[in-house]
Formats: structure tokens, C-alpha cells, sequence
């Protein structure tokens, strides 16, 4: 029998921070959003900008500026 699967698993790195620079957005955790927007932004560029990657951070982007 297998071990049950997190629900982290399944889903790639670079939505697992967005969602994660989100909720610290929600929460007024501006210090960690901050340094999740540096991870997206450093994970973009070790991949050599896949779309998905670079897409995440463009939605980062674009949540920065609807909140300002």
C-alpha cells in the first residue's frame, strides 16, 4: 500500500509560491510576500524562463499592482 499523497505533490513549484505570495498578501505578511515574489522572479530565471514559471510571475505582478 501506497503513502497518501500531500496535496503539495501534485501541483509545480512555481504555483505553490504564487499561491503562497497571494495568501501573505491576504494576511498582510508583506516581508514574506516579498521574498516569495524574489523566489518566483530567481525560479524564472534557473529555468530559463519556461511559460508556466514566467506566467506565475506575471500574475504576481499584476496582483502588486491591483493592490497598490
Amino acid at each position: 500500500m501506497s503513502a497518501p499523497r500531500s496535496e503539495f505533490e501534485e501541483a509545480a513549484l512555481d504555483t505553490l509560491i504564487l499561491a503562497a505570495f497571494r495568501r501573505a498578501q491576504r494576511e498582510g505578511a508583506n516581508g514574506a510576500a516579498e521574498h516569495l515574489l524574489c523566489a518566483l522572479e530567481a525560479l524564472v530565471l534557473d529555468t530559463g524562463s519556461p511559460a508556466c514559471a514566467s506566467a506565475c510571475l506575471d500574475e504576481a505582478y499584476l496582483d502588486l499592482a491591483g493592490a497598490a
